[in-house]
């Protein structure tokens, strides 16, 4: 009997290997109907995501991630796609990667802030003052994709974003405008290694991008994932400001600063208990009408509360920090609970100021979801007014032309290598597993420590124009230089708390 059931398990195995194995083949025929060559990229790049290794090299002209080549698909393509994995009966991982990369062409996007000292602004459009120090989780959305940020003080009442370190699938980036690990003048760095960036997008081991477009920096994820680091000051003396847009069809397990994104701005703070724990009725955001009305001593009961509490609760652990450090430093050096030491309140701010700041803000182009917050830094500390970013896509203008053969298109090889598009793409390679941030070490340890570069927030930012992506057929392009960028002897240890 028992052989039976056996038997009987093995065909059903099979059987259901046979299937998914002929659903595959079916995504693959797919894509490739659609375009030969990028259709076959395409597939491979999704089975490299789904198997943990890096996508093989691009095989077309365009700078573009997975989900920015498919967006270009022509609509009945997309949808021929979508019907086959509509009747597929046996969904597996592989599959479900396919519908996302469907489902991010064709859903909205959601959008979440962290800007000035800081202000936060969630998916659900609630917004409120984070005067910590430390590292927090600003979001977390399944396995895939998280945002922590370091926040550093400057006085004894306001922090701001100094460093931030992001996972994008088996990819680590971190962005440090202050503290940079290992004491060199290059803030870029990707899986534990310092870059620079210099023309053309860097592409990303898991799929993803980052490209450089005036103060910005946007890193783009493989399914439609986007942080967009707007960066203020020179490197390693600054801030900056952060922008998180993700497909909302890909939201369905939020966490962090910005919220749990289900559209519904009352429970995101549910996990704090306001209505429990103190005299508050719920959480009213800074970006309400009602908050204008707010009596100074309510206004910071809130800012206690989520001091207090709330901010503990996505704050960063050491086993679980995606930053670079430098030897014997981790998450807890950064961190200061007692901060800050005085808490601000937008409604002290008198009248005509208010007034003054909201005409500053308004001519900078600064929205009304966003303007307490602007005028809460305006007033306290002349913060030059950030209105959200909105750098270029990396599909404006671009045209899909024929391809006769591939073409190699990677970090070190740029198309215009190969004028008769003779070469054929890289084999797929294993992702080199990076070190841990604890565990990465500088040419040589600091002996010192020195004290914080000052910020100067009266300067306002020099505007850059944007960078716009060829519209033509793919012309020749200078080789990127993307190797290491070359480590000088590194700074001491930077003061813990106040510079």
């Amino acid at each position: 009997m028992k052989s039976i059931i056996y038997v009987a398990c093995l065909f059903l195995s099979i059987l259901s290997f046979g299937q998914r194995i002929q659903s595959h083949e079916l995504i693959r025929q797919n894509l490739i109907a659609w375009d030969t060559i990028r259709g076959s990229w395409l597939f491979d790049a999704i089975h490299s995501i789904h198997m943990k290794q890096a996508v093989p090299d691009r095989t077309f002209p365009e700078d573009l991630t997975p989900a920015e080549l498919f967006s270009l698909a022509p609509e009945e393509d997309r949808e021929s796609l979508q019907n086959t994995l509509l009747n597929i009966n046996t969904p597996d991982e592989f599959t479900e990667l396919f519908e996302d990369l469907y489902n991010s062409s064709v859903c909205a996007t959601s959008q979440g802030r962290s800007f000035g000292d800081p202000h936060i602004v969630t998916y659900d459009n609630t917004s409120y003052s984070f005067q910590t120090v430390g590292e927090f989780i600003l979001t977390k959305v399944g396995s895939r994709f998280e945002v922590q940020t370091r926040q550093k003080p400057q006085n004894d009442d306001f922090s701001l974003n100094t460093a931030v370190a992001i996972k994008l699938y088996n990819d680590r980036i971190a962005y440090y405008a202050a503290d940079i690990p290992d004491g060199s003048n290059s803030p870029l760095w990707v899986n534990g290694t310092p870059i620079r960036m210099q023309g053309r997008a860097y592409y990303l081991p898991s799929g993803g991008t980052i490209r450089l477009i005036g103060r910005n920096y946007v890193v783009s994820g493989p399914l439609g994932e986007k942080v967009i680091m707007s960066i203020t000051g020179n490197s390693g003396r600054g801030f900056m400001n952060l922008t998180v847009n993700i497909p909302s069809c890909l939201l369905d397990v939020a966490s962090g600063l910005l919220g749990n994104a289900n559209r519904n701005q009352s429970d995101d703070f549910s996990r704090n208990q306001f209505s429990q724990n103190n005299n508050l009725t719920g959480f009213i955001g800074m970006n309400t009408p009602e908050f204008t009305s707010l009596s100074q001593d309510v206004e910071r009961q809130y800012q206690n509360e989520i001091i207090k509490d709330f901010a503990e609760l996505h704050r960063v652990s050491s086993e679980l920090s995606l930053f670079d450090y430098r030897p014997g430093l981790s998450t807890s050096f950064y961190t200061d609970r007692a901060f800050p030491r005085v808490i601000r309140t937008f409604n002290s701010i008198p009248n005509n100021n208010r007034d003054s700041a909201r005409n500053r803000c308004q001519q900078m182009g600064v929205t009304e979801a966003e303007m307490n917050g602007c005028i809460f830094d305006a007033y306290y500390l002349d913060l030059t007014p950030n209105p959200i970013p909105t750098p270029p896509p990396a599909t404006e203008g671009v045209i899909l032309n024929k391809l006769r053969t591939p073409i190699v298109n990677s970090n070190t090889i740029a198309p215009s290598k190969f004028p008769n598009n003779a070469a054929q793409p890289k084999p797929n390679a294993p992702i080199d597993s990076s070190p841990k941030p604890s565990e990465y070490e500088p040419i040589q340890k600091p002996n010192s420590e020195p004290s914080k570069p000052s910020i100067n927030f009266n300067s306002a930012e020099p505007k850059v124009p944007n960078v716009i992506k060829p519209v033509s057929p793919p012309k020749p392009v200078s080789k990127p230089s993307v190797s290491p960028a070359p480590k000088i002897p590194p700074a001491s240890i930077p003061l813990k708390g106040k510079g």
